[in-house]
């Protein structure tokens, strides 16, 4: 990647430009720091994405929650085969479920309630989902985000914090992380607001609020980028784990991650605000999308595009 920087940051902006899509675009520079390619399809200070700036990751987060599981697992204080009634018996066929499916969405377990209004702290968050939990008995792939709503509730168990603590314990502070906040703490100021107008800031709100675990976090590119390189790139160990769990699945995801040759990859999507990543594992080559002015199809169809074009021969 690094031969070819810039020519690869004027595709990245070509393609910024192409498809109309406000907001930035990261790329490996020198050391490990991004480059930035942005495109601002609108005037507005309010609703131009920058790096440095509060974004809502969505589904971005479950990596973060899939390293904080393989944490604990190192330590000896919980394995893949770890059933969930250890930790939650009164949830429907947790004697069946293992921490393993939990982490690869084969668990059976369904919960796509949203609340009316924002959920205040995790108490709230975990009562929610604990609530309106159904168990389809079917352990087959089936993307949930309840899946790890369970695993946040799960580390804050084992720990003794709350999920957000063990975040700023484990992640924020050794990495230096100073733009990483929950739901609860962030200003509609704060973050870029989206483009279209469909979209308030409650129904963020309430999304994030109940995405625990799984899309409660809001951090700047620079800092996701800064987590990804530092967290999950440079611990061979835990991709391979990772990767190792990911083949034997129909479909070659965990903990947090899909997995396609060499790469790893993963989209974050809530209304309004779209992200994804791509990175070879090997060489450390990443590319990352932050936007709030495209659909998930949208989405969808740039991480195809930079799996294809960027990550090459590794990408079958």
């Amino acid at each position: 990647m690094e031969t070819g920087t810039k020519n690869s940051q004027r595709q990245l902006k070509y393609y910024l430009e192409s498809h109309h899509i406000n907001g930035v675009m990261l790329v490996n520079g020198k050391n490990g720091s991004p480059i930035v390619v942005k495109n601002n399809e609108t005037s507005d200070k309010q609703k131009i994405v920058k790096a440095n700036k509060l974004f809502a990751i969505a589904s971005l987060q479950k990596i973060m929650t899939g390293t904080a599981i393989y944490q604990l697992k190192q330590k000896n204080q919980l394995n893949w085969a770890t059933p969930l009634s250890k930790y939650y018996p009164q949830v429907p066929g947790s004697k069946e479920i293992t921490i393993q499916e939990l982490l690869n969405h084969t668990s059976g377990l369904i919960n796509n309630n949203r609340p009316s209004s924002p959920l205040k702290n995790q108490k709230e968050q975990i009562a929610y989902m604990l609530k309106y939990i159904k168990y389809d008995h079917l352990h087959t792939w089936d993307y949930q985000d309840v899946d790890y709503e369970l695993l946040a509730a799960i580390i804050s168990k084992q720990t003794s914090l709350t999920y957000n603590a063990y975040i700023q314990k484990e992640f924020a502070k050794p990495l230096k992380l100073k733009q990483i906040k929950d739901f609860s703490e962030v200003k509609k100021e704060e973050v870029p607001q989206p483009l279209g107008n469909n979209v308030d800031w409650h129904k963020v709100t309430v999304t994030t609020s109940s995405d625990f675990g799984a899309g409660n976090l809001f951090m700047t590119p620079n800092e996701y980028w800064k987590f990804v390189y530092n967290k999950v790139l440079k611990d061979p160990n835990m991709i391979k784990a990772f990767s190792r769990q990911a083949q034997s699945q129909a479909v070659s995801y965990f903990g947090g991650v899909y997995f396609k040759g060499n790469v790893i990859y993963a989209e974050g999507s809530i209304p309004g605000y779209n992200c994804c990543f791509v990175a070879n594992y090997k060489t450390k080559q990443m590319i990352m999308l932050f936007s709030n002015n495209i659909k998930y199809l949208d989405l969808k169809e740039a991480s195809d595009f930079l799996r294809r074009n960027y990550m090459g021969e590794f990408v079958l």
